[in-house]
């Protein structure tokens, strides 16, 4: 095995689409990797319209080539948002993501599609959630080693405007029907956002969140994502950005990718700069991390919403957005995709 990484430009901004962002990703069986993104219309803010792209590549995420459309806003929505996209035991594709109508208690509609042509084509298994309150996360999707189907969601908190919650939606039947979890996780401050699961060892479920409590924060469950611990920190200092929980299928530990930078709230956005990106291994459960390691460390950039899959020959396949910081430290929404793919013992080295 290679300990080196190789890192692209998955997709650049242009004129018509300035932001192409949150995506996921996943190996093909002639050996391509298929990314699924989204692309952004007008100024590239959070509620423009949006359609969901691919590409293809097919020496290891050096190049990506094949653009196709795949999907996109609806007449009358606000936009297409967060892909999630899985194999399943019996080699078809399953992805998730949802159609934002607007803010508030009916703010979105869950979709479940599948792909039995290597993602040539998807067709719709069912609507869930329709017209609910939950919001979704690129990359976050888990099938359990039982089979179970794990979407962990978002949520507004009722009665407090601009704060969240989490919530585990889950689905037994391949992707057909989907039930709540138990549990609503919260916090203080904004709350808990952009929630990310992982199994351990003895099949516990971990979820680790997004805060602006300088820290990611993390719960467990022990019942397959149904009920949820009190949230914990994991020590791992961060600013308000996105984490990504996963398992590293080679050797059962925990990979955490998040933004190891220090938490500032006189900075003039989310607490601190998403720079660098970097990696951790957690040999016992969460309980602790080393084997820190940076993918990305430019100063001047941002990187953002990392998602992470493992292919069947041990690379890990791992896609985020990315965009300079104005002089004022400011983000802005000229937003392109990156990859980097590497095999599993570069987190160890």
């Amino acid at each position: 095995m290679s300990n080196r990484i190789t890192r692209s430009v998955a997709s650049a901004h242009n004129d018509a689409y300035t932001r192409h962002g949150e995506g996921d990703m996943i190996d093909l069986n002639d050996g391509r990797l298929l990314l699924i993104y989204m692309e952004f219309r007008g100024d590239g803010a959070d509620e423009a319209p949006t359609r969901f792209a691919t590409r293809t590549s097919a020496d290891g995420g050096e190049t990506w080539g094949d653009h196709r459309v795949l999907a996109d806003t609806d007449p009358g929505d606000m936009n297409i948002y967060s892909p999630n996209v899985i194999r399943q035991a019996d080699g078809g594709l399953l992805l998730t993501y949802m159609r934002q109508h607007s803010h508030g208690a009916e703010r979105s509609t869950m979709h479940a599609w599948r792909s039995n042509d290597e993602g040539q084509s998807f067709q719709p298994i069912t609507t869930f959630e329709e017209r609910g309150p939950y919001s979704l996360c690129n990359g976050v999707m888990t099938s359990l080693k039982s089979g179970r189907i794990l979407l962990p969601v978002c949520l507004e908190t009722p009665n407090v405007a601009n704060t969240y919650a989490v919530q585990s939606l889950y689905s037994d039947d391949h992707g057909h029907t989907w039930h709540r979890g138990e549990t609503v996780v919260t916090a203080p401050m904004r709350g808990l956002m952009e929630p990310h699961v992982a199994e351990t060892r003895d099949g516990r479920v971990l979820m680790a969140m997004r805060t602006q409590l300088g820290a990611v924060f993390m719960c467990e469950s022990t019942d397959e994502g149904h009920t949820w611990s009190l949230p914990q920190t994991t020590g791992l200092r961060v600013p308000e950005s996105c984490p990504e929980l996963v398992t590293i299928p080679a050797t059962g530990d925990l990979l955490m990718l998040w933004n190891n930078a220090p938490y500032d709230h006189q900075f003039v956005s989310h607490f601190g700069k998403r720079s660098p990106l970097t990696a951790a291994i957690s040999k016992d459960e969460g309980r602790t991390w080393t084997h820190v390691r940076d993918i990305e460390d430019d100063p001047s950039r941002a990187f953002s919403n990392p998602g992470c899959r493992f292919s069947r020959d041990g690379r890990a396949m791992i896609n985020y957005w990315t965009c300079e910081y104005l002089p004022s430290w400011r983000m802005q929404d000229i937003i392109d995709i990156r990859t980097a793919v590497m095999d599993w013992q570069w987190f160890y080295e």
